[in-house]
């Protein structure tokens, strides 16, 4: 107990006898104030925002866009790979095209999935949102990359703008190949 460790890829803790477990490492990035105004496709968090990559590695992405849409039309969110990765699942869901609302709300989020996508840019579109209402998007990525040194987080508004809030983030952790801990029966 009270190892810690270091492979190359990750870094480990026992921190009880025989139980190795990962410690986490992680990247991220958050608007501080409400970002640049998007009409066209941009990245949503500016110019020097991407996600760094390492070759054949892979990692656990979690990305929270909150934003104002000034004009009733959809989205288009595109998660940008410097190169198309070796697979990569994907789950996200949007608040409501009426905007964001308070539990118990009954309007319906749009909700998707894509599982072992191998393309470089993929796309997801909103419903047609509600002009001058305030929105969100949430995208979980498990991502194993192949020669990739980026992920970008673009948007396009497809008529009007959209203007990204303050508290937006992702976060990125790389995740050791190896399945880490001690397993029983």
């Amino acid at each position: 107990a009270g190892a810690f460790e270091y492979d190359g890829v990750q870094f480990y803790q026992t921190v009880e006898a025989n139980n190795r477990a990962a410690v986490p490492a992680e990247q991220y990035f958050q608007l501080s104030a409400d970002g640049s105004t998007i009409s066209t496709i941009n990245n949503f968090f500016g110019s020097t925002s991407n996600i760094t990559l390492v070759s054949g590695a892979y990692y656990e992405i979690e990305i929270m866009l909150w934003f104002l849409k000034t004009t009733t039309n959809t989205v288009v969110f595109t998660l940008t790979n410097a190169a198309a990765p070796t697979s990569q699942n994907i789950y996200y869901e949007m608040s409501p095209v009426g905007a964001m609302i308070a539990p118990p709300g009954t309007a319906t989020m749009l909700i998707g999935q894509a599982v072992k996508d191998a393309t470089a840019a993929y796309t997801v579109t909103t419903g047609s949102l509600t002009d001058a209402t305030e929105h969100f998007a949430r995208f979980r990525i498990w991502l194993q990359n192949s020669t990739g040194v980026s992920l970008k987080i673009q948007a396009t508004a497809t008529t009007g703008t959209i203007t990204p809030r303050r508290g937006s983030m992702w976060r990125c952790r790389r995740l050791s190949p190896n399945n880490i801990g001690t397993f029983v029966a």
